[in-house]
């Protein structure tokens, strides 16, 4: 077979860290010839005998993505994989299509009303002209089948632990004081509120470890209901950081916190642990299904600044070495044959 894949997200978090998992694995696959479409030089990395590299840069979700995409150098393979739900007009070959979460179904107000009808037609859509649909937990799955009733062929393909981890040799951080960590975003599904709150309710008491919030400052001003917490000391933001910084950070850190709403898979707490970092995470469904067999892991309840204060005050951080026991359950080749396994 020859496989299109769109491969424009793969510098991007969350779907291109997926993508930067997946592609080597797919490409090692002898049997396979492969068109990868987006930024030349960053694909390049991947040339070999059986990759073609095809230059795309048309923006994301954008009437020329729909209308101008390169179709027909598409319907010359015999499928068509894309990492996201959003899938360009006129591919007449089967299309395989990703969808990593509904979180703007199951969480009102993340977006306004247009922008969440258009992410429901892009669903619906990709729903109703994908071959099959690949996620990344059970939980998702049983988040698309609630939401679009006629949805069949939903197949887990876990996200799992990147080579870069693997092959990382932790460092030292330049830190005067201990430190636990919160590696997302700024959207409200993430929790940071409560995650602020509830560190502030364990310091009242004597909990002497700095807050270090990966991402820039000033993206937080107006995004969490108290800003007071912009001019604490202890509150360290790193700014933009690489992956190896990242985990430099998380190998440091005595917890690693994930106060995280709703996800549809949640990778920091799969690093902190590969890393022997301590978790505490709020107690959704998702986070069940993934991390309940490992050691070092810890919950509280959702939006519970209270509960995640005192389970900070209460657990005995320590090291533990399980990566073995990570990898078999986490592991980028499982996840690629399972996607292989099934574009037919």
């Amino acid at each position: 077979m020859k496989i299109a894949i769109d491969c424009r997200m793969h510098n991007s978090s969350g779907i291109g860290t997926y993508l930067q998992g997946i592609l080597p694995h797919l490409l090692n696959e002898q049997k396979n010839d492969y068109l990868l479409l987006g930024d030349i030089n960053i694909l390049s990395k991947y040339k070999a005998n059986n990759v073609e590299i095809q230059k795309v840069n048309i923006p994301i979700f954008s009437m020329k993505e729909l209308f101008c995409f390169p179709c027909s150098k598409i319907n010359s393979c015999d499928a068509f994989l894309t990492p996201n739900f959003n899938i360009p007009m006129e591919i007449k070959v089967p299309i395989y299509a990703f969808i990593h979460d509904v979180v703007f179904l199951d969480i009102k107000g993340l977006t306004s009303k247009i922008g969440y009808y258009i992410r429901k037609y892009y669903l619906k859509r990709a729903i109703n002209i994908a071959k099959k649909i690949f996620t990344v937990s059970e939980f998702s799955k049983k988040r698309i089948s609630f939401h679009f009733k006629k949805a069949k062929d939903i197949i887990v393909a876990p996200c799992a632990i990147k080579n870069k981890l693997i092959n990382y040799f932790p460092q030292k951080v330049s830190n005067s004081k201990e430190f636990i960590i919160f590696v997302g975003n700024i959207k409200p599904h993430k929790g940071l509120d409560t995650l602020v709150k509830g560190w502030k309710y364990a310091r009242e008491k004597e909990f002497d470890k700095q807050l270090i919030i990966v991402g820039e400052k000033e993206g937080f001003k107006t995004k969490l209901s108290n800003e007071d917490f912009l001019k604490d000391k202890d509150i360290i933001f790193t700014g933009k950081i690489s992956d190896e910084e990242l985990y430099d950070y998380i190998s440091n850190a005595t917890v690693l916190v994930q106060p995280s709403i709703y996800e549809g898979f949640g990778l920091p707490p799969l690093e902190a642990l590969y890393l022997g970092t301590t978790c505490l995470l709020s107690d959704i469904e998702v986070f069940k299904e993934l991390y309940s067999d490992f050691q070092n892991c810890y919950s509280f309840k959702r939006e519970n600044a209270k509960d995640l204060g005192e389970k900070l005050l209460s657990i005995s951080p320590k090291k533990i070495e399980q990566k073995e026991f990570l990898i078999s359950h986490f592991d980028f080749r499982k996840t690629t044959q399972i996607i292989l396994e099934n574009i037919v």
